[in-house]
């Protein structure tokens, strides 16, 4: 009997959860009688169950419900806000009744009968019927969905053990690539290691939800605020297909609640107020979440009557927040980020539901402990939209490590801007009686990790590494460490309670060879280290007294086998590996190694065979993936896309004032628009393809396909066709065939 318990209340749950949106939707549209039947529905089902499992309240409950709606689908009784209500109340009565019967309460208790009175019809008016229209086609027969019911924990479980074995894989991957193994032992390791990369996919995927779910549930809350309010609100929810990790959705639902709570308090005007205004009498609400890469973008928009910058300013100028030199600094996306700061608020009153100045710097933090990003945008009048973007996953975070004395501490890739060898154009400066650094003309707070956690470390500055973080507002400061230990994606896993309430860390990753590493939680590592909040501006040089306008663009550094120095961007780079020259298969074509079941090309490499390992960087482009190898030096940098150029013939930009050259990936992956040339002539190979090649196109022999062909003018002319349209350009006219070339990739490219 335990066991049909329990099945009875989960699937109470569901039906409860699926319900949410469809309650609110048939009150605006009574109409429509499929969501009145999914109701009905319900309501009979608990109505039958109850029977079964002895339960007479629970019973009692949803009989009335289940009469009540039986008179509607019959057209005996219309719909109304009373009966609306009502369903509802029993509906919430019930839910609460099965968590009750869930925690071994007793339920047998208690009187309904006033709530079940509210379904008595005090004045009945008829209603006409619906017709029924023409019997609808009955649907072809389908596959029913299986399903199991997992308890959480156990999958939690699951998915740890599955985090070690890809741990023990990595560090046994590591031990044959130093030994001289049985080529069948590596065939069968790497089909292994195919197979734990499989299942760790599979078992990501059953830890996502979709997100919908976590919008749905709160369709009610908007309901009953804004009746609560006197206010008239809809909303529209748009979360298609998004799916995102459980402990995520777990997160983000109280900072969620928040914001949207304010939007209808705040945002959302009354009715009389609207129509003053100009505007509908119903407010819009509007919930979304899109996937952009590794991340989610969830948007909560309202039409209402905005934030007024200023205003906000000022309130924070009394307050002592910003002085008035900063404020004059200050873009409308900073004015409006200091809605976050503690104790500000705009409201003019206090309510019960908002107004005191708490909650948006929670909701903040919180997003900033996942890894995530607030933004608001807003105007007076036109209504404000609140930008959220965090990760698919809690789970797994891209990761760099850091070596402080005996001890590794994790710090999320997502908040470091460069990593800068100390001593290497950096200058120490004591303000303030705390230490900064000066770095290329500009002073940033730093903080040590040995001195702040009192771990004896490397002390000579010469040896030390700087990670320049970036934080969510934009303000900057560093890390001081020993040394960089590796990039890598690691598994996080929470720790005691105790250790997360000190603010420093948000959890725990085992590393490859069995060692934990702490997460750090860099917000709270700036509080400790006295930096006055993330919104810490950074102290600037004369030089630098103007706002950085500049596009910077994330890449990693390194240094080519030939000497180069080259650069790559961050999200490009997949893994850094080792390689021995064995690994290297070398033929008639490019060099190549086998990553992940699969053959790379390996570009950067030498026909000289060297005895010594080297180091490879695994790239994706395309869906393709490639490696380059590295004479070492691998670090992280930003660089200004305004100084990037192709007129050398290569791709190249400026690092710290010196020249870089970015790997132009499609063209090592083969992914670039092909060109055809006239093959027999003499000029087009030798002046034409240079231009051609330069401008983005890889240029193609025969009479195969090609996305572009460019073909010289009949009768020996002096002009130039290019593609179907026959575009006309003079041949001595470099700039005029490049910049035709180049508007010919941009239509392809849209």
């Amino acid at each position: 009997m335990d066991d049909l318990i329990t099945e009875f209340i989960a699937e109470t749950r569901e039906m409860l959860q699926a319900l949410e949106r469809g309650l609110v939707a048939w009150e605006r549209d009574p109409g429509e009688r499929e969501r009145l039947a999914d109701i009905f529905r319900f309501v009979h089902t608990v109505k039958g169950n109850c029977g079964f499992f002895d339960l007479p309240r629970l019973e009692a409950l949803a009989h009335a419900a289940e009469d009540a709606l039986g008179d509607v689908r019959a057209g005996k009784r219309s719909i109304d806000r009373a009966l609306v209500d009502a369903v509802l109340a029993v509906i919430d009565r019930i839910g609460e009744m099965i968590e009750a019967i869930a925690a071994g309460e007793d339920v047998s208790g208690g009187n309904d009968a006033e709530l079940i009175a509210r379904f008595t019809v005090t004045d009945p008016q008829p209603v006409i019927a619906a017709p029924v229209g023409p019997a609808a086609k009955p649907a072809p027969a389908r596959e029913p969905f299986r399903s199991v019911r997992l308890p959480t924990n156990l999958v939690d479980r699951v998915m740890s053990g599955v985090s070690d074995m890809i741990l023990v894989r990595n560090e046994l991957e590591r031990q044959l690539r130093h030994s001289d193994g049985d080529p069948a032992l590596l065939a069968n390791f790497g089909r292994l290691s195919s197979l734990l990369s499989e299942m760790q996919a599979a078992m990501a995927r059953v830890r996502m939800q979709p997100i919908g779910t976590l919008l749905d549930s709160y369709q009610r809350m908007v309901r009953d605020l804004a009746a609560e309010l006197g206010k008239q609100v809809e909303v529209e929810i748009e979360s298609g297909q998004v799916e995102l990790d459980r402990e995520m959705i777990e997160l983000l639902r109280d900072p969620l609640l928040h914001v949207i709570r304010n939007a209808i308090d705040h945002g959302i005007e009354t009715p009389a107020e609207r129509l003053a205004a100009g505007k509908p009498a119903e407010g819009r609400l509007m919930l979304s979440a899109r996937q952009t890469g590794n991340e989610i973008r969830i948007a909560i928009l309202d039409d209402g009557r905005g934030i007024d910058a200023e205003k906000v300013v000022a309130r924070a100028f009394e307050r002592g927040l910003v002085t008035a030199e900063q404020a004059a600094r200050m873009d409308v996306s900073e004015k409006l980020m200091l809605v976050c700061e503690p104790g500000l608020s705009t409201a003019q009153a206090v309510t019960a539901i908002s107004g005191r100045g708490v909650g948006m710097d929670v909701v903040r933090a919180s997003i900033e402990r996942t890894g995530g990003k607030l933004r608001i945008a807003s105007a007076p009048g036109e209504g404000t939209r609140f930008l959220l973007d965090v990760p698919l996953t809690l789970s797994i975070v891209p990761s760099i490590t850091v070596e402080v004395g005996a001890q590794v501490f994790a710090v999320p890739r997502s908040y470091v801007r460069e990593i800068v060898r100390n001593g290497h154009d950096v200058e120490v400066e004591r303000i303030g009686g705390m230490r900064h650094v000066r770095v290329r003309g500009e002073l940033y707070p730093c903080l040590g990790l040995g001195a702040l956690f009192g771990i004896d470390c490397e002390q000579d500055p010469e040896r030390q590494v700087l990670v320049m973080v970036t934080m969510i507002d934009g303000s900057v400061f560093a890390l001081c460490a020993d040394d960089i230990a590796d990039h890598c994606e690691l598994v996080i896993r929470p720790v005691a309670p105790q250790v997360i309430a000190t603010g420093l860390y948000v959890g725990v990753a085992q590393l490859n060879d069995g060692k934990p590493a702490l997460m750090l939680d860099l917000v709270g590592i700036a509080q400790l280290g006295g930096i006055s909040s993330d919104k810490q501006a950074r102290i600037a040089a004369p030089a630098a007294a103007e706002a950085d306008v500049r596009e910077l663009a994330a890449v990693i550094v390194f240094a080519g086998r030939d000497g180069i120095r080259r650069a790559v961007p961050l999200e490009k780079v997949e893994r850094l590996i080792e390689v021995t020259e064995p690994e290297i298969g070398r033929g008639s074509g490019l060099p190549h190694i086998v990553f992940a079941e699969a053959i790379v090309p390996l570009h950067g490499v030498s026909t000289e065979r060297r005895d010594e390992p080297i180091d490879v960087l695994v790239l994706s482009e395309g869906g393709r993936r490639l490696a380059f190898a590295s004479a070492g030096a691998v670090d992280t940098a930003e660089i200004d896309l305004a100084t990037v150029t192709d007129e050398t013939g290569r791709r190249m930009a400026l690092l710290d004032g010196q020249p870089v050259e970015l790997l132009d990936l499609a063209r090592l992956s083969g992914l670039l628009p092909t060109c055809r040339l006239p093959n027999d002539d003499a000029w087009a190979r030798t002046f034409l393809r240079p231009l051609v090649e330069s401008a983005g196109y890889q240029v193609v022999d025969g009479q195969g396909p090609a996305d572009l062909e460019i073909m010289l003018e009949a009768d020996g002319g002096e002009r130039l066709l290019i593609g179907n349209g026959g575009l006309a350009v003079a041949k001595d006219d470099a700039a005029a065939l490049q910049a035709a070339l180049r508007a010919i990739g941009g239509r392809r490219a849209s």
